[in-house]
């Protein structure tokens, strides 16, 4: 019945507390959004996307159970393509297969699992732009290191809501499964509303979260661009100081100041996320795509406040004559 995963759903003799398992790390997941500390809110946002990823593979199975074997799709192609007619059902049939290579895309990556189910109608266009962005986000919080730490806290609260949702409306093969606990057994339907429990989820104050987020880091651009200009001697015709060498810190310096005229575009769309209320999605959206064209030009944000922290350093040596 699981055509893939098996590492999420794996038996055992006793048979597989599934929904038991993610009712545990339900209460963990609370425990750390809870404790109001970075370190735990990190913890937390991983936590969440492994939930999301084992709801969302679940989810997958279940639209794949009752598929067409390889065997009997290959012969149905073999058919037709020796002249044969296949009823116009057959004929769908084959061509909305699911192969064992796409299968095993699916079982290695999110993006493959989110494509599948918007193809099945599952998953909107904007859920899975938010779901695959949001497990991006615990690569940068875990991984790379890369996240705002004010920022987390506000991705947890929105990656529970999401996950919530994402619970609710599961429909798994089989509703009762064996355990090898005495305790009943966890059903999904039972877990809906656990990771929002005593939250209060207003999304005029989410949006105000993210809209000052999003102001501060175009603010940070806009500080950055300033400063490249005025180094790189940008006149009234936007153009440099020919006399410049042509190096790495000055090509960086012109990356900052042709971003110049998008400045005005990221600044409305800072300041529109205050109106995005009326849906979680519809908030997160359009901030990951104004996070999008920001992470493009942040790291160089980051490297020149990085040389004039240096220069300013150097500058604070030489007066006291080190």
């Amino acid at each position: 019945m699981q055509p893939f995963a098996s590492d999420f759903d794996r038996e055992t003799i006793q048979q597989a507390e599934q929904w038991n398992w993610l009712a545990v790390e339900i209460a963990e997941i609370r425990r750390c959004a809870e404790a109001g500390d970075q370190a735990h809110d990190r913890l937390a946002l991983i936590l969440l996307d492994h939930l999301v990823e084992v709801v969302i593979s679940r989810e997958v199975n279940a639209q794949l159970a009752f598929r067409i074997a390889d065997s009997v799709i290959a012969e149905m192609r073999e058919f037709s393509d020796s002249g044969g007619q296949l009823p116009e059902e057959l004929n769908q049939l084959v061509d909305t297969h699911i192969g064992p290579d796409r299968r095993k895309a699916m079982d290695n990556h999110l993006d493959e699992k989110t494509k599948f189910l918007r193809q099945r109608g599952v998953l909107t266009d904007q859920e899975r732009t938010v779901l695959n962005r949001l497990h991006q986000y615990r690569n940068a919080a875990y991984h790379r290191d890369t996240l705002e730490p004010d920022l987390i806290a506000d991705l947890v609260l929105a990656y529970r809501v999401l996950a919530d949702d994402l619970l609710a409306r599961h429909k798994p093969i089989a509703w009762t499964m064996a355990s090898s606990d005495p305790a009943p057994v966890v059903t999904p339907h039972q877990l809906r509303g656990r990771l929002v429990e005593g939250v209060d989820v207003d999304l005029k104050a989410m949006a105000r979260r993210f809209r000052d987020h999003a102001v501060k880091r175009v603010a940070a651009v806009v500080a950055a661009v300033a400063v490249a200009q005025q180094l790189l001697g940008i006149n009234d015709s936007w153009e440099a100081d020919p006399s410049l060498p042509d190096d790495e810190i000055a090509r960086m310096l012109t990356g900052l100041a042709d971003v110049s005229r998008q400045l005005p575009s990221w600044t409305r769309q800072a300041e529109g996320l205050r109106s995005k209320t009326s849906s979680l999605t519809g908030l997160l959206d359009p901030f990951i795509n104004l996070d999008r064209s920001l992470s493009r030009i942040e790291p160089s944000v980051r490297r020149l406040e990085m040389i004039l922290d240096w220069w300013e350093q150097h500058r604070i040596d030489e007066l006291r004559g080190k």
